[in-house]
């Protein structure tokens, strides 16, 4: 009987840590990067990643530009907070629409003073993805570390796969420029997604060689 029940603990023990291995080997590259970015702001950030989002969603506004030509998409913001707890130079690598981006350059600014001391240089440089959204579009993407809704401009966006049939549409047609355009815009909902980068590359290769023929 004791021989049983030893048996049976192995096995939970056993079983509880292949579940923790399998779920933990099973999150997608988006959980993992935005797991390791939540770890580093509850670290840095005073009040942590809970904090940083509530304060980002009561003070930035969606621009009533951006909102009427349905400009949406992720944002990634990079930026360095040194050990001391100062804010550096904030640049914005897959800018979106000139007031999106003045609107969350200048969040970041004023979050200057509230970072944590730290001890080691590694835990100094940020890069956080935040999706910008309007209400009532449907996207593919979840890799924004938090989604900021806007109100849509009184009728509902268009998104990725409206954009995506579009794009192989025109790839099709061998019309590389309105392919292109629409790619454009897909690189803007979902900079992570490298299938638009190879699509653009397909069409610009497109484009090239249309012009030799000329």
């Amino acid at each position: 009987m004791k021989t049983m029940k030893k048996n049976f603990v192995i096995i939970g023990i056993f079983f509880l840590f292949g579940t923790i291995g399998y779920s933990q080997e099973n999150f997608t590259p988006a959980q993992s990067r935005n797991k390791q970015i939540s770890t580093l702001l509850d670290y840095r950030f005073i009040g942590g990643t809970y904090t940083f989002e509530k304060i980002f969603n009561t003070t930035v506004t969606y621009p009533d530009i951006a909102r009427k030509n349905c400009i949406q998409g992720i944002i990634i913001v990079s930026f360095d907070v040194t050990c001391d707890g100062k804010l550096g130079f904030v640049t914005i690598k897959n800018p979106l629409h000139y007031d999106i981006d003045n609107e969350v350059k200048k969040f970041f600014i004023s979050t200057n003073g509230h970072w944590n001391k730290c001890h080691n240089s590694k835990y100094e440089h940020f890069d956080i993805p935040i999706q910008f959204k309007l209400k009532g579009t449907k996207t593919i993407t979840e890799e924004g570390l938090f989604t900021f809704e806007g109100k849509n401009p009184g009728y509902v966006c268009n998104g990725e796969d409206y954009y995506l049939a579009k794009a192989k549409k025109y790839l099709d047609k061998k019309k590389p420029k309105k392919a292109i355009a629409n790619l454009d815009i897909l690189i803007r909902f979902d900079p992570f997604n490298q299938s638009y980068f190879e699509m653009k590359k397909q069409a610009i290769k497109m484009s090239g060689k249309k012009k030799k023929r000329k």
